[in-house]
């Protein structure tokens, strides 16, 4: 391993331990299939611009996350990234979108 390589694992690290969460495979499968990093998702986790209680569809005990064009729903209990989101800019009241 070359020392771009050692000093980019070593952040990772550290960005993992800051934001004390893990990715599903489906969190993963989500992120590359959007096309965020699996930096930019643990930014979202660690520094979110916006939280909030996630609709009933994804389940007890989790929360919405956002940050830039990121959104993520993690379950609180586990620390585990459930699913990866593209955040958009409609405004959601119970469940209804109310633009």
């Amino acid at each position: 391993m070359n020392r771009r390589q050692a000093r980019r694992a070593r952040a990772l690290d550290r960005l993992s331990s800051t934001a004390n969460a893990i990715l599903s495979p489906h969190a993963e499968h989500r992120a590359a299939e959007l096309g965020f990093s699996r930096d930019e998702v643990l930014q979202c986790v660690a520094r979110p611009e916006q939280t909030y209680c996630s609709p009933r569809r994804y389940g007890p005990d989790r929360r919405v996350y956002q940050r830039g064009p990121v959104a993520i729903v993690l379950h609180e209990g586990s620390r585990t990234v459930i699913t990866v989101l593209l955040r958009t800019p409609r405004e959601w009241t119970h469940d209804i979108d109310s633009r």
